[in-house]
């Protein structure tokens, strides 16, 4: 829908009602007899032929249950619905015709006739109107002090139901990712921590059957290898680490401390390009960046992931260019490569734990957990991240933190 809403009637937490909307995930849910009861029961007990359960989305007001009328949705504006969860209680309209709060409505001005209106906003524990609980009638009338709590504690029963329905689908979310874990933490032992073991075992066994014989050359063949793949162990065993806590059930301990990022990326860059002297890393920086709040061990591990997945997933003539530059009360940091790209949609999927891309299984062997560990570190840190298609080719991932209050 391309409907312009009227800005009187949008809400000062607008971005964060919607998102609450979403967070309940009830928008375009088939019909439900817990929700249909309580309607039957307000029309019945309040003595009204219509009753609604309604949700305000961002340009329409869709009707979860709908006792007395056919209709299952309607423009946002104007609406009375609209204007009900602008309240902190009841909104009641007695004689519609004559009242300037409801003149323009369609439902009022027009052959729906509508003469009286009492709703009351569904508020969410965390102080969100969704939407509300009315009753509507053809004929004026009082509601009086009584029905209108009744009212009131059938709106709060709407929303204990939109609260057990969330705790459910969390706790459903929560044990499958439990058992996500264990699957990882598994696969962690069984391949991705045995095969750098391999290489560096197998390594140091050519080195030492005859150290005296053993030629520069050969030395020269092998030392990278087992640097290499000890400093892959190293970060494997870090997001095992991260990994094993959340599996246990415990969660992500991050110390509040002043870092800066501009030390952090440059010595991480640094690293990398020695590790890697025949990739290209640029490091762009804004001068006098402010330092954030978080934790200095857990940031060079986000980074890291980071800078590996775009070295990892880049061809080897291609630059990886990493940036931090001070936006809005907080460091952004984008680590931009030019490799293999973004699934057309779903990107947000790819924190998932053990998601990949098709095209990253086809590309490089992995096991789906670096960019799950870095998110939960960064919302253990108070930061945000995400991905995004790079302007010609490649993916840029980007994160954000909080700035040191003054």
């Amino acid at each position: 829908m391309t409907a312009v809403v009227d800005p009187s009637i949008i809400p000062a937490d607008e971005p964060a009602r919607l998102a609450a909307i979403r967070r309940y995930d009830i928008l375009d849910t088939p019909p439900d007899g817990a929700f249909d009861r309580i309607t039957a029961l307000a029309a019945r007990v309040l003595n009204a032929p219509i009753a609604i359960v309604s949700i305000v989305d961002h340009d329409r007001i869709w009707f979860k249950s709908h006792h007395g009328v056919e209709v299952e949705q309607i423009g946002r504006d104007p609406g009375l619905c609209a204007s009900a969860i602008l309240q902190d209680g009841p909104w009641i309209i007695n004689d519609a015709p004559r009242d300037p709060r409801a003149l323009a409505n369609p439902l009022v001005a027009g052959d729906f006739g509508l003469k009286f209106y009492a709703g009351v906003p569904l508020r969410t524990s965390d102080g969100h109107n969704l939407g509300t609980l009315c009753i509507l009638d053809f004929e004026p009338r009082e509601l009086s002090a009584d029905a209108t709590a009744t009212l009131e504690d059938l709106a709060k029963m709407v929303v204990d139901e939109l609260e057990l329905r969330l705790a459910s689908r969390l706790a459903i979310a929560e044990a499958r990712e439990r058992e996500y874990l264990k699957d990882a933490l598994m696969g962690m032992l069984s391949h991705e921590l045995r095969t750098p073991v391999t290489t560096i075992f197998g390594a140091a066994q050519l080195l030492s059957r005859k150290p005296t014989e053993a030629s520069h050359d050969r030395m020269a063949e092998l030392f990278p290898d087992i640097i290499s793949e000890s400093e892959r162990l190293l970060r494997l065993i870090e997001d095992l680490l991260v990994l094993t806590r959340l599996e246990q059930g415990g969660t992500i301990k991050a110390a509040r401390e002043p870092v800066l990022m501009q030390r952090l990326l440059s010595a991480i860059v640094e690293h990398e390009s020695r590790r890697w002297p025949e990739r290209s890393l640029r490091l762009d920086v804004q001068p006098n960046l402010p330092p954030v709040v978080g934790d200095q061990l857990y940031l060079e591990q986000v980074v890291r992931n980071l800078v590996s997945n775009a070295l990892k997933y880049s061809a080897t003539d291609k630059a990886v260019e990493i940036s931090a530059s001070a936006i809005d009360g907080e460091v952004e940091v984008r680590v931009r490569d030019r490799g293999i790209g973004l699934p057309s949609e779903g990107h947000d999927k790819l924190f998932g734990l053990m998601e990949r891309g098709d095209a990253a299984v086809r590309h490089a062997p992995g096991a789906g957990i670096g960019l799950y560990v870095c998110r939960r570190l960064l919302d253990a840190m108070g930061g945000r991240i995400w991905l995004e298609p790079a302007p010609d080719v490649g993916t840029v991932a980007t994160f954000r933190m909080p700035v040191i209050e003054e």
